[in-house]
């Protein structure tokens, strides 16, 4: 995993505004060894890693957006995040006239997401950013904030030796620290970004219910929930949660060892952990390559086959969740009705249950996000029901379409789900869309 570092040589610059004056630098952001401010100045024909801008402004920004970058996640896939949401996460919303590299940053609640596109060949700017990434970098979330810290204190100090000590973003700064540390303040705020806004701006009545939620459900389960039925949907969309919890759906008590999980390294990407979960449990039911009978999987979740094929959503959700009742007991309410994904489905069930995510008396919660928790269950419900090493032995080396659909058929799974096993496993070039990039930029 990257570090993330700000480099900058302070400079004398010609601005009005004192604060962007006396914090003019060469600028330099690095994620491991790369710079992502690496850039080609148009007028003088020179390549540095470090760009000529104030600092004052980006320093403001993340300062600003410090809650929202650090706790919400970026919108489920295909869809186009809101104005609000790339303020706060595109580097370009520091603006202030100045030519900012095209770098968008979200957490996934473990790690930092870094996605960065160069600049536009065709681009008349001024500056033109030579490194993109083809995939997103990651940082852990304690570099992540270590970096900034060290940036925004660099900013603070600098405009204090030039006899500026109180400005806006010491103001700002001395707020968010003033947070961070206070457990009470650091929970408001967690819970603002996980909804959408920015501090101070959720509405009383929707901050008191979604504390009250929390304490229902555990703040594991409302991290991921918040965000899908936070502020897009309107402020009162938190009430959806509690109705969906009311619907009567699959009563079972999992019937699954324990497997010792959490003794595999925190450390470790929640893929391979999950990976390594799926590999054990297949070890204790004594199935390491053939396929996954419906029976049992739905059976390690206290459920009858029948029953579950029998059972179809009222609704279309956004969510599926499994809510504890009584006695070990779990309400398990599904969103998928085709078979293949239903299997899916329940196996992301059974994946969540085993990862120590949710305690006993806490909600299991599936959803499109792309969060570390979804990404886990994900990882385990494909290598639970199409372990890669019997996958690539059923082909026997041939990947073409017809072979992979056959595959999907002799797994019970989607043929989505073969392609990602053997794409992530390098067998097969992955399906890439918009460069690398979650979504779109504007140009």
């Amino acid at each position: 995993m990257s570090n993330f570092k700000f480099t900058f040589d302070w400079l004398s610059a010609g601005q009005e505004v004192r604060e962007l004056k006396e914090t003019t630098a060469q600028l330099a952001l690095y994620v491991g060894e790369l710079s992502l401010t690496q850039n080609e100045d148009v007028w003088s024909k020179t390549v540095r890693d470090s760009v000529l801008v104030s600092a004052y402004p980006l320093a403001m920004w993340l300062a600003a957006s410090w809650w929202r970058l650090n706790f919400e996640p970026l919108p489920k896939q295909g869809v186009l995040p809101s104005l609000d949401w790339r303020m706060g996460h595109e580097m370009g919303a520091a603006n202030h006239g100045y030519v900012w590299p095209r770098i968008v940053l979200a957490s996934d609640g473990e790690v930092m997401q870094i996605w960065s596109v160069a600049s536009d060949p065709a681009s008349k700017q001024s500056v033109r950013y030579l490194n993109g990434l083809s995939v997103p970098l990651t940082v852990a979330l304690d570099d992540f904030q270590s970096g900034v810290v060290r940036f925004v204190s660099g900013v603070l100090s600098r405009l204090n030796a030039m006899g500026q000590p109180e400005t806006d973003l010491a103001g700002l700064w001395r707020l968010v620290q003033e947070d961070r540390i206070d457990t009470a303040r650091t929970r408001i705020r967690r819970i603002e970004a996980q909804l959408g806004y920015d501090p101070e701006e959720c509405p009383e009545e929707v901050m008191a219910e979604a504390i009250v939620l929390e304490e229902r459900i555990g703040a594991s389960a409302l991290s991921e929930l918040a965000p899908v039925y936070g502020r897009q949907d309107g402020d009162a969309a938190l009430g959806e949660i509690s109705r969906l919890a009311g619907v009567e759906g699959l009563r079972g008590k999992p019937d699954v060892l324990a497997l010792s999980l959490a003794s595999r390294g925190a450390a470790e990407a929640p893929w391979r952990r999950a990976v390594g979960a799926a590999k054990t449990l297949r070890h204790q039911l004594g199935n390491e390559q053939a396929p996954i009978e419906d029976a049992t999987l739905y059976g390690l979740l206290g459920l009858k086959k029948a029953a579950v094929d029998s059972w179809t959503p009222l609704a279309r959700h956004q969510v599926a969740l499994a809510v504890p009742t009584d006695h070990g007991h779990l309400n398990f309410i599904p969103r998928k009705r085709h078979p293949t994904a239903r299997r899916f489905e329940f196996s992301r069930f059974l994946g969540d249950y085993l990862s120590g995510n949710a305690a006993p008396d806490r909600w299991l919660a599936s959803t499109d996000l792309a969060t570390s928790r979804q990404k886990y269950q994900r990882a385990f419900a494909a290598e639970f029901l199409c372990p890669i090493d019997s996958l690539v032995g059923f082909l026997g080396r041939d990947f073409s379409e017809s072979a992979i659909e056959e595959a999907a058929t002799h797994f019970s799974v989607s043929e989505q789900t073969v392609e990602s096993l053997l794409g992530n496993n390098g067998y097969i070039t992955p399906r890439m869309s918009g460069g690398g990039l979650p979504y779109r930029l504007a140009a």
